[in-house]
């Protein structure tokens, strides 16, 4: 079983978007591109995964995903850690919904693997993701 494939998999029904509003995370870009910015100046270069985890602060950014929208989750039976959703293709105009539904799936793992979120933050996977949704709210 693939789990990347498996959980990327679209199914609508998967989603209740009750009372989030994504549209209220898409300030978090700037913060993001400039916190990458920021050390990339310092450092040189783009990091690697494993420096990302040392030199980037989203300590606190990933709380504030994580609370906003961790009510949606709440309930969600225990997902297995996804290997490699820093692969996705956001360019490719994934559908709104799709989009919704990984970032979810992303808070649901971080409440039983703390620091899922973070990671993921970290490797740009939610500013990708972020990113595809402002596209879509155009």
């Amino acid at each position: 079983m693939n789990e990347t494939r498996d959980i990327l998999r679209y199914d609508a029904s998967s989603v209740w978007l009750s009372d989030v509003h994504f549209e209220e995370l898409l300030p978090y870009i700037s913060e993001m591109e400039e916190e990458f910015l920021r050390v990339e100046r310092i450092v040189g270069k783009e990091l690697t995964p494993e420096a990302a985890y040392h030199y980037y602060d989203f300590y606190d950014l990933a709380q504030i995903i994580r609370n906003k929208l961790i009510a949606e989750v709440k309930d969600w039976p225990e997902k297995r850690v996804v290997p490699e959703l820093n692969s996705i293709d956001t360019e490719a105009g994934w559908p709104m919904f799709r989009l919704c539904d990984i970032l979810l799936q992303v808070v649901s793992v971080d409440r039983y693997n703390h620091g899922f979120l973070q990671k993921k933050i970290k490797d740009k996977t939610i500013l990708k993701i972020l990113k595809g949704l402002q596209r879509s709210f155009r």
